[in-house]
């Protein structure tokens, strides 16, 4: 048995779908969700499906905080995190990523694939190929010099711990504005454990961000890596990642009959590129500002 944690919000849209992959999974497993006050139908459609939940004040909710919340409900030492938008491709992928993490006992952390959606833009569509490739792999910190902040690169849209782990790095930072799991990760490697890249589990998980909200995103981004400065100075610059990525990115619109969209392709970078040089220097911004910049506007309450 393992625990399964999904924080939710205005879930109503995804909930039917999600539950009934949830339940025809070969691995049994507790459900702990937990609601931040959702408006709309979600706690009508849990109710109807007679599933119980935790509530919780949206203002209350946190990346980390709200997971460390559903960690300490988990019954179970395996510990697995999904977001509401995330859905299981088959009925055997829990056993696949529990089968990852639990193949070697030094292995802290395993997450899967993410697959884009039939209905994903290109944009989106390039990110979840380059992001989570069809090949597995064991990261440790040997791996730092050549792969840098990819090293503890993860999600928690899908992804599974020991408890044990997390509590001995003092589980997820308690008020991080995103990148939880990037931070766990990071503690784990540095502390000699794995972290892994299961290819073969899979999920169902992608967006098209807008120019603005990339922009937003990447202001988050700018702050998170401020935020977890101590934690990530082991890791190379972000900078220069995001730069081999806008390469690879200009190569597939290139070589897929998408060269149309290099226009806009520059626009995006120069708006995820300055919104995170704006993010990175928050310090110096009036709150106000910042929650005009941020896609997580209530973490600047």
């Amino acid at each position: 048995m393992i625990s399964v944690v999904i924080p939710l919000y205005n879930a109503a849209s995804f909930l039917p779908a999600l539950l009934k992959r949830l339940q025809e999974q070969s691995l049994e497993h507790e459900l702990i969700l937990i609601d931040s006050e959702s408006t709309d139908d979600t706690r009508n459609i849990l109710n109807s499906w007679k599933i119980p939940f935790v509530s919780i004040a949206k203002n209350e909710f946190n990346h980390g905080t709200t997971r460390n919340l559903g960690a300490q409900l988990a019954k179970y030492d395996i510990v697995m995190f999904m977001t509401q938008d995330a859905l299981p491709s088959s009925m055997n992928t829990f056993d696949c990523i529990v089968g990852m993490l639990t193949s070697q006992d030094n292995i802290a952390m395993a997450y899967g694939r993410q697959l884009p959606y039939p209905q994903t833009g290109v944009f989106g569509h390039f990110a979840r190929l380059t992001n989570y490739p069809a090949h597995s792999i064991l990261k440790d910190k040997t791996l730092i010099p050549r792969m840098g902040i990819k090293t503890c690169s993860c999600s928690n849209s899908f992804a599974v711990y020991r408890k044990s782990d997390l509590e001995a790095v003092g589980y997820f930072p308690s008020d991080t504005i995103l990148g939880e799991d990037v931070s766990v990760a990071a503690r784990l490697i540095l502390q000699g454990k794995i972290v892994a890249y299961c290819a073969e589990a899979e999920v169902f998980h992608s967006h098209d961000y807008s120019v603005v909200e990339e922009f937003k995103r990447y202001f988050d981004i700018g702050v998170f890596h401020r935020e977890q400065r101590v934690v990530l100075k082991e890791f190379t610059q972000a900078e220069s990642e995001g730069f081999k990525y806008v390469l690879q990115e200009w190569k597939y619109l290139s070589q897929n009959g998408h060269i149309h969209l290099i226009p806009a392709q520059l626009v995006r970078t120069i708006a995820k590129y300055i919104g995170y040089r704006l993010g990175s220097g928050e310090q110096y911004l009036p709150a106000s500002f910042k929650r005009m910049l941020s896609m997580h506007r209530s973490f600047w309450n």
